[in-house]
């Protein structure tokens, strides 16, 4: 009877624990004051329509983007992430802030589908950026060791930006991920990809007046084509090499105002990724 209550309560608090992932990763993340500017766009655009998410895209092919990984809790797909060297991944700190157990997180990797294939690996230790602020969501990035090295098919690491890149506006970049394909929807089961443009900085500060746009975010999308819940911490890639991290962006996603992604080229992101990691 005892070994039965002990299952029964285990059991009961894994679902509870899948309920609480899926119920905060079902809306995107949004900082502080960022919600009014939201709503105000919405209203002075009305509907955009039947726009798709992973917002104007389509699938893709883990084959042609093997640095792309699933973040799970407790096997639940939460966020995207991306190989970065043999044993470590990236992913953003508001997918894991404040400061999960290790044993809980999961990695998928070599598949483009949330249900199959590919294969698991463990967390041993996760690093949040010291000065991550989640009411402003700036410095939004963090580093996870794994248990085994990145291997087998359709699993390879992608390079990231030097120190001191920063992306001109109109430069393409593709973003992908299992985020939502349609309005109302749950996530995609199957990766997705779109390529967006940077928006200029000025540009998206006016857009976005009044919450903070950092040095350490850059901008980019366009309307009808944006990532959606689900594909935080996914990967912004440019010329072969990744420049963003999924960060925040409108709860409407592909609308009027551009999503904002972590900017792997500033100096406190990527000297935070380098210190910890190696890379």
């Amino acid at each position: 009877m005892n070994v039965f209550v002990v299952i029964c309560a285990v059991a009961l608090a894994v679902a509870s624990a899948q309920d609480v992932a899926s119920t905060v990763y079902e809306r995107r993340m949004l900082p502080a004051g960022a919600q009014q500017v939201d709503d105000r766009a919405q209203q002075s655009m009305g509907s955009v329509g039947s726009l798709k998410k992973i917002v104007g895209g389509e699938p893709v092919s883990i084959e042609t983007h093997v640095y792309q990984l699933s973040l799970r809790s407790y096997d639940y797909h939460i966020c995207g992430a991306s190989i970065i060297s043999s044993v470590w991944a990236l992913t953003a700190a508001h997918c894991l802030f404040p400061d999960p157990d290790p044993r809980t997180i999961s990695l998928l990797a070599g598949t483009g589908s949330q249900s199959t294939g590919g294969r698991i690996y463990n967390a041993t230790r996760i690093i949040i950026h010291p000065m991550y602020a989640p009411s402003t969501m700036d410095n939004d990035v963090a580093v996870i060791r794994v248990n085994a090295h990145f291997s087998g098919p359709n699993t390879g690491y992608i390079g990231l930006v030097p120190l001191g890149y920063e992306p001109m506006a109109g430069v393409r970049a593709i973003v992908t991920g299992w985020g939502r394909q349609s309005e109302g929807a749950k996530q995609s089961m199957t990766l997705a990809g779109v390529e967006i443009p940077i928006v200029d900085k000025a540009e998206c500060m006016d857009q976005w007046s009044g919450v903070l746009v950092s040095p350490q975010m850059i901008c980019a999308g366009e309307l009808g084509k944006d990532s959606c819940n689900g594909d935080s911490g996914g990967p912004l890639v440019s010329g072969g090499r990744q420049i963003g991290i999924v960060s925040w962006g409108s709860t409407k996603c592909g609308g009027p105002l551009a999503a904002i992604y972590t900017n792997l080229g500033n100096a406190a992101i990527r000297t935070f990724i380098s210190s910890t990691t190696g890379v």
